[in-house]
């Protein structure tokens, strides 16, 4: 009989760390970790102690499965082969072989959210297309059609980026329009959180047919060749509409030096969903993911562990 897969945030590596929490090899359970956590060990000084939690605890990387394409599957796989170093390692290597910036976009989700960063967003367009074309120099193949797409897409951008500045971004009124005023959003308790908030937004949103799961990025209308949305990809989706909606959200989603750590979040909630439980001390992250994986049917049970006692809370 194979063993629960346990999913540890990367808050649970740092408790590790500091002794404030005892993980240990486990006969009964295997403790699981992402290449997300890679992206975030990357962004942190001396990332090789965090490395050594993973694998004093002998982790094991849960890893997504594509397809002959390169999509995502439904499935993810368990590497057991091969010591967190060496995988940490050769992430950095295919990471750094890749040149594109994501992080070019970060002031379009922050702005979302409400923060203020209209300079930075403003360039976003011409950031864009300085980023495809050092991509795209030095390549074998003719890259005159990709060049011609950044430049076709750059007007549509700058015309994005313009209406969203001439519109603002006062989240807390945008949150009344859509029936959530006075933190209503935020403050909900107990079971179907998700559908709840769709009762109270689906109110306000007479006249159209979009479904609760096109709204919360489930089933959304461009699924860029997908014939089926990938649920990993729906609940990426789904915690950047509740950071609009300001369910369970932080500050830091506002935040441009922390933007990266909010998508982490997301990103961790969306793998947990391959495993049993999920293990963190995030009381927001824990309250997300139960709401979600609610919502979605996911077997997964969320564990809240706090920083005074080792006993993890469901």
């Amino acid at each position: 009989m194979s063993r629960p897969l346990i999913y540890i945030d990367q808050n649970i590596i740092g408790l590790q760390l500091n002794g404030i929490i005892e993980l240990g090899k486990r006969d009964d359970v295997v403790w699981v970790y992402s290449k997300e956590h890679f992206s975030e060990i990357k962004r942190a000084n001396e990332p090789e102690k965090y490395l050594d939690v993973l694998d004093a605890i002998d982790a094991k990387l849960l890893d997504l499965i594509l397809d002959e394409n390169g999509k995502i599957t439904s499935e993810a796989a368990l590497n057991e082969a091969g010591s967190p170093h060496q995988h940490y390692y050769n992430y950095i290597a295919v990471t750094e072989d890749v040149s594109f910036d994501d992080t070019i976009f970060d002031p379009l989700q922050v702005w979302i959210n409400g923060g203020a960063c209209k300079g930075l967003l403003m360039e976003l367009p011409d950031k864009f297309e300085r980023e495809i074309l050092n991509l795209t120099i030095g390549l074998p193949m003719d890259n005159t059609e990709m060049l011609d797409k950044a430049q076709s897409l750059k007007p549509e951008l700058a015309s994005m980026v313009d209406e969203m500045v001439s519109n603002g971004n006062d989240t807390e009124k945008t949150r009344a329009a859509m029936g959530g005023e006075k933190g209503a959003f935020g403050s909900l308790v107990g079971e179907n959180q998700i559908l709840r908030i769709w009762e109270k937004i689906s109110s306000t949103m007479r006249g159209t047919d979009i479904s609760c799961d096109q709204f919360f990025g489930f089933n959304p209308v461009d699924k860029q060749g997908y014939d089926v949305w990938p649920t990993y990809l729906g609940i990426i989706g789904c915690n950047a509409v509740l950071d609009l909606l300001g369910f369970q959200a932080e500050k830091k989603c506002r935040d441009l030096n922390k933007i990266q750590n909010v998508r982490s979040d997301a990103v961790h909630i969306a793998m947990g969903a391959y495993c049993s439980a999920i293990l963190s001390n995030d009381g927001r992250l824990i309250n997300r993911a139960r709401a979600i994986y609610e919502y979605k049917n996911i077997d997964t049970t969320p564990v809240s562990v706090s920083r005074n006692t080792n006993k993890p809370r469901q």
